[in-house]
């Protein structure tokens, strides 16, 4: 992660600003630092947040895949991007520049929806046939065969999912690294600390991690049906854990490693809020998440958080 430590003098600034892409324009949140005379800049890190809230609206104004499905759409048939390009007609470093964040043109879009149903999928292999070897095409042909039916994405992205698609393989990476950073750690304050972690790369990055939705109920934010998610986490265990008072809470444990699906980014991200919340009871990081926007906007209704609230956390 780009370091973005404040000089003498300078400040964080954001501010509403208007952007073209496409000759399309869309409204962000300009994020940026000035300094003691005025001027303003930003980082690397800041623009790609920047540049990725007009991509997102864009996305969703024209139907185009995120790059967590176009991911998906090529692991769901065990081929390479390079692979997926050449039989969907793409050019050849072209699938996996999608899958990091370029959008795909309409045209381009509308090819890889339609590689989501497997029959489909088979009829632009067969296409492509006469560009691969009869061993390529045979080897090609039995991997999409045993594709488990048409590809489905379990959510839809969304600025209540940080325009991401929900992975329970990321979550449990995320949940892991904070138990291996801050140890074994109770699901009332695991619950903030995934919240933080995802508000804030959406913050830096213009795009969560684990693709959860937040609620506002009454002890802060809380990922919908958490229940279901940490049973459906591979590697974690819940343990009931019961003082000497008699009260009890869920302990989450790491029981075993998992492969990692987490960038650069997403580890930074995870390794601040630990630096930033480690010595926090469940109780007082409640109370901290109690002053952010997103909580106090939704808690009256216990609606979902707009990951666009991020802009407002009191982190950076």
């Amino acid at each position: 992660m780009e370091n973005n430590k404040l000089l003498a003098g300078e400040k964080y600034f954001q501010e509403v600003r208007t952007a073209t892409f496409r000759k399309e324009e869309y409204t962000y949140i300009h994020t940026g630092i000035i300094d003691v005379d005025g001027e303003m800049w930003t980082t690397t890190e800041m623009d790609e947040a920047n540049i990725f809230q007009v991509y997102n609206q864009y996305r969703i104004k024209h139907g185009i895949p995120f790059p967590d499905e176009i991911a998906g759409i090529r692991e769901h048939y065990g081929l390479s991007a390079a692979k997926m390009a050449q039989i969907l007609g793409f050019g050849i470093n072209q699938y996996r520049m999608y899958e990091d964040g370029e959008v795909p043109s309409v045209s381009n879009a509308r090819t890889i929806i339609a590689a989501r149903e497997k029959d489909v999928f088979m009829s632009f292999v067969e296409a492509s046939k006469s560009e691969m070897s009869e061993q390529e095409y045979l080897r090609i042909r039995k991997k999409v065969e045993a594709a488990d039916g048409d590809y489905k994405s379990i959510m839809q992205p969304s600025e209540y999912t940080g325009f991401r698609s929900l992975s329970a393989d990321k979550v449990a990476n995320v949940v892991r690294l904070i138990i291996s950073t801050i140890g074994s750690t109770f699901v009332t304050k695991m619950n903030k600390l995934l919240f933080y972690a995802d508000f804030l790369h959406y913050k830096n990055h213009g795009y969560g991690i684990t693709g959860i939705t937040y609620k506002a109920l009454p002890f802060g934010p809380v990922p919908k049906h958490w229940g279901t998610l940490y049973t459906s986490l591979p590697g974690i265990d819940m343990e009931e854990y019961v003082y000497p008072s008699g009260q009890s809470g869920i302990k989450l444990e790491a029981t075993e490693n998992t492969d990692n699906k987490l960038n650069e980014s997403e580890l930074s991200t995870i390794e601040k809020v630990c630096a930033l919340f480690s010595d926090m009871s469940a109780g007082e990081i409640s109370q901290t998440s109690h002053l952010e926007k997103g909580w106090i906007d939704n808690k009256d209704n216990r609606s979902a958080i707009s990951y666009q609230d991020a802009f407002s956390l009191n982190y950076n």
